[in-house]
């Protein structure tokens, strides 16, 4: 890395952390008003301020993208507004090499956003949302709720309660036959997720048969119940929305969905998302590059600010305005994350092009 390759990435490496630290500050407080207004008497202040410290890695994560956008505007539009930009474009630095130089900042936040979502963020976010289940409902919070409720081809299935090492309580299974009527019920105290067998050992069971308008009742004190879903996909289920589990949490709820004939648009979408942050980072690196090279050369560095939220919240609506069209209008996830995409890479292109 040349020595203006290395001021470059320092100065935005700076802009970057200074923006994404006053998002991040204000979202956070934006975030505990919010959780006060739960009105749940054992949901108190301290409460709320373990629940949003929490799920800070989550939220990091959502705002980091347009912090690097920010940032970019805003180290770039200093170095325009101090002509050193217009030093480095005559000594023919060219946009594609202005470009190069921003990448070691871009890897390096994106590395970290992976990190952040992949590794982080998902059990920190499920550890929140039991917790404050918990604060809320105490220990049977999901029961309270109205229970977990699961569907696996003729089994329909309810869960009280589970917890973070797997084991689940007040479990009811209703087994339907061929012809969609009622065959067997299910009901036990508790269960555990075997690794080493693959199934569920369910404890203190009572299975009722309903046989040409008769029951008959048995109790058991074990029973193993075979299933592919494992606790993981239990708590993720549970707990966490699409968008904010781990790729690879999403892709096994993806397959077991598939599996069971369910709806998996909204993991599709949360998964791919994943897969093209790259792309994102990347588009929104150019996209500000090409508006401070291009139409925002000269503007003042609030005007770049003004320019820079609104460009950030188009991106946003964009995505929030194709994400519900995949789902209604049975377009493919990956075309619907990919459009905002691209929109701003061709005006990106096309900005360098016209300024090049």
């Amino acid at each position: 890395m040349g020595t203006l390759d290395r001021y470059i990435t320092g100065h935005a490496n700076r802009a970057i952390f200074v923006v994404i630290a006053v998002l991040l500050s204000l979202i956070t407080l934006f975030a505990l008003f919010e959780e006060m207004d739960e009105s749940q008497v054992t949901y108190g202040l301290w409460e709320a301020g373990v629940y949003v410290l929490q799920t800070l890695p989550r939220r990091f994560d959502e705002i980091l993208v347009y912090g690097l956008f920010l940032g970019y505007l805003i180290a770039l539009g200093s170095l325009a507004e101090s002509n050193e930009l217009t030093i480095c474009r005559v000594s023919g630095m060219s946009a594609q090499r202005l470009c190069q130089a921003l990448a070691p900042s871009m890897i390096l936040w994106l590395a970290l956003s992976v990190i952040v979502a992949e590794f982080i963020a998902p059990a920190s976010e499920r550890t929140a949302e039991v917790g404050k289940l918990q604060a809320q409902y105490g220990d049977d919070a999901l029961g309270l709720m109205g229970g977990l409720w699961l569907r696996d081809q003729q089994l329909y299935m309810r869960l009280n309660a589970i917890d973070e090492e797997g084991q689940i309580w007040g479990i009811e299974q209703l087994w339907l036959d061929d012809d969609k009527q009622l065959q067997t019920t299910i009901s036990a105290a508790s269960g555990r997720y075997s690794e080493s067998e693959k199934n569920w050992l369910l404890q203190d069971v009572t299975r009722t048969q309903l046989i040409n308008g008769s029951a008959t009742q048995q109790t058991l004190t074990e029973w193993e119940w075979d299933n592919p879903i494992t606790p993981e996909l239990l708590a993720s289920q549970a707990f966490l929305e699409p968008n904010k589990m781990s790729m690879a949490a999403l892709y096994r709820q993806i397959a077991f969905a598939r599996s069971q004939s369910l709806g998996v648009s909204e993991y599709e979408l949360a998964f791919w998302n994943r897969v093209l942050k790259p792309l994102t980072f990347l588009g929104l690196t150019l996209f500000a590059l090409a508006v401070v090279i291009g139409p925002l050369r000269e503007v003042g560095m609030g005007l770049r600010l003004t320019f820079g939220i609104f460009a950030g919240l188009g991106f946003k609506y964009l995505q929030d305005l194709f994400a519900p069209a995949a789902i209604v209008f049975n377009i493919p996830a990956l075309i619907a994350i990919l459009i905002p995409i691209a929109v701003y890479w061709f005006a990106a292109i096309a900005l360098i092009r016209k300024n090049a």
